[in-house]
């Protein structure tokens, strides 16, 4: 295992794609977030100006912190769902998948070892993005810092980007199924598809997909709060997603 592991960490660390997404993801999302509490706070009547307003749920440290909660919910989905794709769609488009019956690791521990890396990746960019978000509202002063009282909030960014990228595992079952990244990727705009949808139902609190997104907006008018169980069902649809992508390893045949 541990050798599978390696060998993994590898190949992601070499990836284009994977340093590509994590450096968009680090970077953009607190500069996004801080663009829209920039232009909310400056006022205006545009409809740029209207919709910052609208994504802000405070003043200060709580109005910059839920602007990049709320990018983080949907945009690490896509960022983590194409690198999970990349891992395990790139099998089957550069035709290697085959290969991988002659290793004498079995290809349900060569899955697990690409959810392993995967996870401690998610892990890591979850911590890089409040980090540097945090930071980034240090220096451009966004309002008076202290650590017991924005602590809670940057928590709660941590929270929300680790739970969207552990969703996205999911997506790796549908790059083995689907035998690829194409089908891997349009499965992660339909989901984020039917997230709107449920939310526009009012059914997003039972759909897992949406559910970091509502997290982001809890205090907004409008928005139901999101109970326990619900809350429960994400890492819950992230482990189903794992085990299923490995007992399709674990039985796939080379077509």
């Amino acid at each position: 295992m541990i050798a599978a592991i390696l060998v993994e960490w590898w190949k992601m660390k070499r990836s284009l794609v994977t340093l590509t997404a994590t450096a968009l993801m680090v970077i953009l999302l607190p500069a996004m977030g801080l663009g829209f509490f920039s232009v909310a706070q400056q006022g205006g009547t545009g409809a740029v100006a209207d919709k910052a307003r609208a994504m802000l749920v405070g003043e200060g440290w709580a109005g910059y912190l839920g602007a990049v909660d709320q990018i983080a919910a949907a945009a690490m989905f896509v960022g983590a769902g194409v690198v999970v794709a990349w891992m395990f769609g790139r099998e089957h488009a550069d035709r290697t998948f085959a290969a991988l019956f002659a290793l004498p690791v079995p290809r349900a521990t060569v899955a697990t070892a690409k959810f392993i890396v995967l996870s401690g990746w998610a892990i890591v960019l979850s911590a890089l993005v409040a980090i540097v978000t945090t930071g980034l509202g240090l220096v451009v002063d966004v309002g008076p810092f202290a650590i017991a009282t924005q602590g809670p909030g940057i928590v709660r960014l941590f929270g929300i980007a680790l739970s969207t990228t552990g969703l996205a595992l999911t997506i790796g079952w549908v790059a083995s199924v689907g035998r690829g990244y194409l089908p891997a990727i349009g499965a992660v705009v339909l989901i984020l598809g039917a997230a709107q949808v449920s939310v526009l139902f009012g059914t997003g609190g039972w759909f897992p997909f949406a559910v970091p997104g509502l997290l982001a907006v809890t205090g907004s008018d409008g928005i139901p709060p999101v109970n326990a169980m619900q809350i429960a069902l994400v890492p819950l649809t992230a482990g189903l997603g794992i085990l299923a992508t490995v007992q399709w390893w674990r039985h796939a045949e080379v077509v």
